[in-house]
């Protein structure tokens, strides 16, 4: 297991005890598992911990979890989200997962992050996810994400969307008692395939989350606009808090647009 912590401490070298020690921003937790966890840091004095401490239990986060898309990694996914991640910092505890399925290849999407192209299950050769009869690897994936739950929230780009809908239909990595997630934001998703899955997501998704939101390409060439109707009306609509922003562009998480991302925000907060 590695840590990489990002950190500014200062303090004199013989630190009094009542010194305040200030912190960075956050820092970033990379574990063995493929977990990527965005905690806040704090300032605190040593003679008011116990207060910061009951405010801290006072104010409960959401609970987020990020499904990055095919050939990403939780890494990439966690840069393409910061901008929402920083200004979620005091109401959303982020955790970004890593796909277990690694396709051999660099991508463009993962850079130097990590050197892999990561996926959520396994595809045949000239095969797109919502023409699968079968999604090899989709047991390993709900497995993953209900081992690093429970999660309050879910929001997925590309596979990662299309994972979020069976694990809403499936009812896992949620509150066991609940069943249900308290908001999911799928951008660029679509059917998972056209075998049992996407059955059950049809008869199930719905009940599956209190809100959802579904952000859709005009001109996604990857998962074309249709299919992201075709899923967002598997979580029922109006009358189950469902909601679909479209933009203009491709096959992206459109975070330079400000009215989607206030409207992910919004959702994920619960605000």
């Amino acid at each position: 297991m590695t840590f990489f912590f990002f950190l500014s401490v200062y303090k004199s070298k013989e630190t009094p005890k009542n010194t305040t020690l200030s912190l960075s921003l956050s820092y970033m937790r990379v574990a063995a598992t493929g977990r990527v966890a965005s905690l806040s840091a704090m300032t605190m004095n040593s003679n008011d911990t116990t207060n910061e401490n009951k405010k801290m239990t006072s104010t409960k986060k959401r609970r987020a979890c990020a499904l990055h898309g095919r050939g990403g990694s939780a890494n990439s996914f966690s840069n393409f989200l910061q901008k929402i991640v920083e200004e979620t910092e005091d109401t959303v505890e982020w955790t970004f997962l890593d796909g277990p399925i690694d396709e051999g290849k660099m991508h463009k999407f993962t850079g130097n992050a990590n050197g892999k192209a990561l996926a959520w299950w396994v595809l045949p050769a000239n095969t797109r996810t919502y023409s699968a009869e079968v999604l090899d690897g989709i047991e390993m994936s709900c497995e993953r994400v209900t081992r690093e739950g429970p999660f309050d929230c879910l929001i997925g780009f590309s596979q990662g969307a299309t994972l979020s809908s069976v694990l809403c239909a499936r009812k896992c990595g949620c509150d066991e008692e609940r069943k249900q997630f308290e908001s999911v934001v799928l951008v660029s998703g679509a059917r998972p395939g056209v075998g049992k899955e996407w059955e059950r997501v049809q008869k199930e998704a719905r009940f599956g989350a209190k809100k959802s939101l579904h952000v859709i390409g005009e001109t996604d060439a990857i998962n074309p606009k249709a299919l992201g109707f075709e899923l967002a009306e598997c979580f029922g609509g109006e009358e189950f808090g469902s909601e679909i922003v479209t933009h203009e562009r491709g096959h992206i998480v459109p975070i330079d647009e400000e009215r989607i991302v206030k409207k992910i925000i919004e959702t994920l907060t619960g605000s």
